[in-house]
């Protein structure tokens, strides 16, 4: 177990969202449609999936039939440490797994997988114990999990370290039975850096993307945000936890990413808490992977 950093205290707010929210973050509120999207940046926690347009919502009900797709293809030899977690290696680098308590290597099922990217002089191991499969998610783990290695105890090369992603995906789909449309990219400050721009240019890849402590202004630039987004082949689901004393990735800039985000009909699942660009176990186990438990790409 490796709570790598300090614990800080979210402040949640439950939200029915038809546009925005407010000042309030002690009570639960409820807002409705007639509010304006750029209200937003007051909020503590948000949900943006109730205001998709009409067009949005007919995507969704057009989505295919559930389509697993392949089974593994080869067995993949692997000794878990005393946590459960071990190491692979695909063509570009080395990956951290745990497979779920359930995961029956001789009858696979269909199974979510979730690629977890670390931040700056983190390292892939280190990573998958406090932020892909937390200690206190291990017991009832449902979703295979990757920490993706390469570029242990440095940050990540954005775009170009997209390649180690892929090379992991594919290699652990070789070797367990992942579910086409359940891969989750995530990713922890540099690690959300290259998630937002790997997984914006490859969207029918993910179901949605899980980001800590990140925004994606510093990656493409604040004017280029919104051709960004719309360069996406779907809106893909998002969940964002963001802190409110971050000097990284400055509150403000992670808001008006969020605004932009919503304006264009992505599904946002937001919190923001009082830390700083620290960050916690909790941040996973209490929101973050909670989210994509339903998430199906089409």
């Amino acid at each position: 177990m490796a709570y790598t950093f300090r614990l800080a205290s979210a402040v949640i707010l439950s939200m029915v969202v038809g546009g925005c929210g407010g000042d309030d973050t002690t009570n639960p509120i409820v807002v409705d449609s007639s509010t304006p999207v750029d209200a937003l940046a007051d909020t503590a926690v948000l949900d943006s999936s109730a205001i998709a347009d009409a067009s949005d919502a007919a995507k969704v009900d057009a989505t295919p039939p559930d389509n697993p797709g392949p089974g593994p293809t080869q067995q993949c030899p692997f000794v878990k440490d005393q946590d459960g977690f071990f190491t692979l290696m695909s063509p570009k680098s080395d990956y951290v797994v745990r497979l779920p308590p359930t995961y029956d290597e001789q009858n696979p099922k269909p199974t979510r997988l979730l690629v977890s990217l670390h931040g700056c002089g983190d390292t892939a191991q280190n990573h998958a114990t406090w932020a892909a499969v937390p200690y206190s998610m291990r017991a009832t783990q449902d979703y295979i999990a990757i920490s993706v290695g390469g570029r242990d105890n440095t940050c990540w090369t954005v775009p170009g370290d997209a390649a180690l992603v892929f090379a992991a995906i594919t290699h652990v789909r070789s070797c367990f039975y992942v579910h086409q449309k359940k891969i989750v990219l995530a990713g922890y400050s540099s690690g959300g850096d290259l998630t937002y721009l790997t997984s914006l240019k490859n969207a029918s890849m993910f179901a949605g993307i899980l980001i800590l402590h990140s925004d994606l202004s510093q990656n493409v630039g604040a004017n280029n945000v919104d051709a960004t987004l719309a360069g996406a082949s779907w809106k893909l689901n998002t969940a964002i936890n963001a802190g409110t004393q971050d000097a990284v990735y400055p509150i403000a800039t992670v808001r008006g990413d969020r605004d932009k985000m919503i304006a264009k009909g992505f599904p946002v699942k937001y919190q923001e808490t009082n830390e700083t660009h620290n960050a916690t176990s909790d941040d996973w186990s209490l929101f973050l992977i909670p989210q994509m438990a339903n998430w199906l790409a089409p």
